[in-house]
């Protein structure tokens, strides 16, 4: 895989059924701010990399109407042959409550890097709209949904004691369609619920769920996944760790920092 295509954005680590569901479902998610640590937590004979460093802040933030999401920072992939690597991880989005208008930037470090758009979503599917780096539109399959829509969404089917579903999700971090997102959702393991003790804010003293998501390209129709993305959420929204494999290594996020962020008075 090319490190171009590394352009991470963790909000889309997390997918639905084929039903449309409303934001509505999202009001008892949490607005916050939080720092992640990179590393890389397994590499396989032949790849090309050998150590991965960096750090990323994250948050979510609930404005009167919509969902704000910023990611700032970057990761650093030490090669086989020496070199370093920069990979920065400049993400903002802004998804309207319910759920139809989508708005998203991802600011690489070179002009066919940086990508600007939007999306809309309608009864039979929805158009996204990419300015940059070119101007292109692609149709959305009918029952595509946004990141944090699906992030909702997902809590409340875990919650429901659902273990395994499929959507199309669109995220803008490619110059591509929507893709088929296959997810398993297990119990969080002993580490995590562990390492969540370290922390005292109220917002992390939550129940949640290991979360494994495929990702497909519907085109393709191959029944392998393009990469892989593993998760655990707690059932307020708030993502603790993520591990992106990308099948001859992979990168886990680990939370460092975190701060509450107030709800507006709309």
């Amino acid at each position: 895989m090319s490190f171009k295509k590394l352009i991470l954005v963790v909000t889309a680590t997390l997918t639905a059924t084929f039903a449309v569901v409303s934001l509505a479902q999202a009001a008892n998610l949490a607005s916050y701010r939080a720092v992640y640590n990179a590393r890389l937590s397994n590499v396989s004979n032949g790849a090309n990399v050998t150590a991965v460093t960096g750090q990323i802040a994250y948050g979510a933030k609930r404005t009167c109407g919509a969902w704000l999401v910023n990611q700032a920072g970057g990761m650093y992939f030490q090669t086989t042959t020496g070199d370093v690597i920069p990979q920065p991880l400049n993400y903002s989005s802004w998804e309207s409550e319910d759920g139809l208008q989508f708005r998203f930037s991802v600011m690489g470090d070179e002009p066919d890097t940086t990508i600007l758009g939007g999306a809309k979503r309608t009864g039979l599917g929805g158009e996204a709209q990419f300015t940059k780096p070119e101007p292109v539109n692609f149709t959305l399959p009918e029952g595509t949904i946004f990141p944090f829509e699906h992030t909702a969404y997902i809590l409340d089917q875990a919650q429901a004691g659902h273990t395994q579903f499929e959507n199309y999700v669109f995220d803008g971090t490619d110059v591509e369609g929507a893709k088929l997102l296959v997810t398993f959702v297990t119990a969080m393991s002993g580490d995590v619920v562990e390492r969540l003790s370290s922390f005292s804010a109220p917002a992390l003293k939550k129940t949640g769920w290991n979360f494994r998501m495929a990702y497909f390209d519907p085109a393709e129709r191959s029944s392998v996944p393009i990469y892989e993305i593993e998760a655990d959420f707690l059932d307020n929204g708030i993502p603790v760790r993520w591990v992106m494999d990308y099948g001859d290594f992979a990168i886990e996020l680990r939370m460092e920092k975190f701060e509450s962020l107030p709800d507006p008075n709309c």
